[in-house]
């Protein structure tokens, strides 16, 4: 059976410890607050006795005990971390570093655990924890990734091996937020907007057509990316038009002002004249910008 550790006992791993499957594991933590004294320390404790997991008093006893050690902890302190365990790994355990960081970031630690006996697996949370629960969508990076989602899948846990390569799955992580965080900046900015004018849900329905039932998700980003290379030219004169219309309402316009940046950057790169007419897909525009910089090299 699983003895499966966790370095911290926050909401996240509160949450994905939930549900995991009766008898698959057996659980402890490590949380310097489970001994104070206070209302977090008083909620951690009873969490813990709610989701069965046994609160050791150091860390060393943690590293001691487990084979599979999660740290759900927070970004900054990943590193320090890292060090501190570095001389309690052993053979065959499995340290699996869970916080939201930089890919590099992970492979700092993978270079800090290296000469130990242990072997570290990178791990990046895909979605929210308290919603999903313990089938929260999770990639894991490493030599022992495949051997960590059998472990986790016999939990009832939704580990998915990415790659081999450390950092790659906090690098996916990161990424996606360009676009998804970027969506919910460009969002706030477009219903500010629309609100001047009282037409928000009209202007959110005509979106919603556009990007749910046109075409696909799929074939809306690659839409969208050849739209950007063939006719940067022509929407950055377009977005100056939009950004004078927010300007004129004395809206913020950080968002716009950022987008008709970025069409102006592709527009400067030659991303129209060398799609003068639409590519295929989005691939060969990702291709030109490799030779773009193969020759800025």
């Amino acid at each position: 059976m699983t003895k499966l550790g966790l370095v911290g006992f926050g909401e996240a791993a509160y949450y994905l410890t939930s549900e995991i499957i009766p008898g698959s594991a057996v659980l402890y933590s490590f949380d310097t607050v489970a001994s104070q004294d206070s209302p977090r320390g008083k909620q951690l404790r009873q969490r813990a006795e709610e989701n069965q997991v046994t609160l050791v008093s150091s860390i060393e006893e943690l590293f001691a005990v487990c084979n599979v050690i999660f740290c759900l902890t927070s970004a900054n302190s990943a590193l320090p971390i890292a060090k501190q365990i570095a001389p309690f790994l052993r053979k065959g355990q499995l340290y699996v570093d869970m916080n939201s960081t930089a890919p590099g970031t992970k492979e700092q630690i993978y270079k800090i655990l290296d000469g130990s006996d242990g072997t570290f697996v990178e791990a990046a949370v895909m979605a929210s924890v308290p919603a999903n629960r313990t089938r929260v969508p999770v990639y894991v990076c490493g030599e022992a990734a495949e051997r960590l989602c059998e472990i986790t899948d016999a939990c009832g846990m939704n580990f998915m091996a990415l790659s081999e390569q450390i950092g790659a799955a906090s690098a996916m992580k990161m990424i996606k937020s360009v676009l998804f965080k970027g969506f919910i900046a460009l969002l706030t900015e477009t219903v500010f907007a629309a609100e001047r004018y009282g037409i928000t849900e009209k202007t959110l329905g005509a979106l919603k057509s556009i990007l749910t039932q046109e075409m696909t998700f799929e074939e809306c980003c690659n839409y969208f990316l050849c739209t950007m290379a063939t006719h940067s030219e022509r929407l950055g004169y377009e977005m100056e038009e939009v950004l004078s219309t927010l300007d004129s309402m004395g809206e913020n316009t950080i968002m716009t002002r950022a987008t008709l940046e970025k069409m102006r950057w592709m527009s400067g790169q030659g991303y129209n004249q060398k799609f003068s007419t639409r590519p295929e897909n989005y691939k060969e525009i990702v291709a030109y910008r490799d030779k773009l910089e193969v020759r800025e090299r």
